[in-house]
């Protein structure tokens, strides 16, 4: 890319929940976006929260990372844990893994949604006609891609994929927990890591950066499947009314664990987080 002002195409960016927080999905970023043009591009976009990673693999050890796979020869056989190429295995016996289409999942794919959203506490949940029309956006994303999981003919688990350059992202992925014993989720990472890395030559499968919106330990079952962790800074801008707010809830903290539901407690608490890991990781 020639300027910094191309990293702030449309397509490079996605809503987080609502379309005031923005997430950067394009192109690895080795340097810092300039503050002028990120500060333009949120009033463009109406966004309150913008947030993009860079300067990959710059420690061994940090408070902000992705979670990728980037062995070119991804294999079975590379995997040290016996347990976990048994439930790859299993995966693999028991469920279909096989490319879908946005417009299939906009139809389809919403139960799936649904159920695996059960398993979080602070999840906001679409409305079945939310998911419907994120999806047929995804299909309008260039060169994004969706696979899932079958059992018979039920959906237990997909994905999608954003792919830029030689990186291919994971941008989303849900399983229905009533699955769990067909081990959809091992079958459909390994299947579609192997697929982009091995059959299609992509440099990696990313799957996304640390997640702070709902409770997770997603990266320590791939990290037992042969991804890595990479660590990148965290790049961050908060228009003013949301650092006064974040400034505010910082002060009376304790006071507003009591006051705020959870849900609105638990958001307070992501964006200090994020406000202290880009702090911290800041170049």
């Amino acid at each position: 890319m020639d300027t910094a002002s191309n990293y702030f195409l449309d397509d490079y960016w996605v809503s987080r929940g609502n379309k005031k927080l923005l997430n950067y999905v394009g192109p690895s970023l080795k340097e810092n976006l300039p503050l002028a043009d990120v500060k333009n591009f949120a009033r463009k976009k109406g966004a309150l929260c913008l947030m993009w990673n860079y300067d990959h693999d710059y420690t061994e050890e940090g408070p902000w990372h992705r979670c990728i796979c980037d062995k070119p020869d991804y294999d079975i056989s590379q995997i040290e844990r016996k347990k976990v190429r048994y439930y790859i295995r299993c995966g693999l016996t028991k469920c279909t893994i096989r490319q879908i289409d946005f417009q299939w999942l906009a139809d389809n794919g919403y139960n799936t949604y649904v159920n695996a959203a059960s398993r979080y506490s602070n999840f906001t949940v679409e409305t079945k006609e939310q998911f419907r029309e994120r999806m047929l956006a995804y299909k309008n994303v260039p060169n994004s891609e969706a696979f899932g999981a079958f059992v018979d003919e039920n959906l237990a688990a997909f994905l999608t994929v954003f792919i830029y350059g030689d990186s291919a992202r994971n941008h989303k992925a849900h399983f229905d927990p009533a699955y769990s014993d067909f081990c959809p989720m091992y079958a459909l990472y390994y299947q579609v890591a192997k697929h982009y890395l091995t059959e299609k030559g992509y440099k990696e499968f990313d799957r996304g950066e640390l997640h702070l919106a709902h409770e997770t330990n997603f990266d320590e079952f791939l990290l037992r499947m042969g991804y890595r962790k990479v660590y990148c800074r965290l790049g961050l801008y908060l228009a003013f009314p949301v650092r006064l707010i974040l400034g505010a809830a910082r002060i009376f903290r304790k006071n507003l664990k009591v006051m705020l539901p959870n849900r609105y407690y638990f958001i307070l608490e992501s964006l200090m987080s994020v406000q202290d890991i880009a702090a911290a990781t800041k170049k």
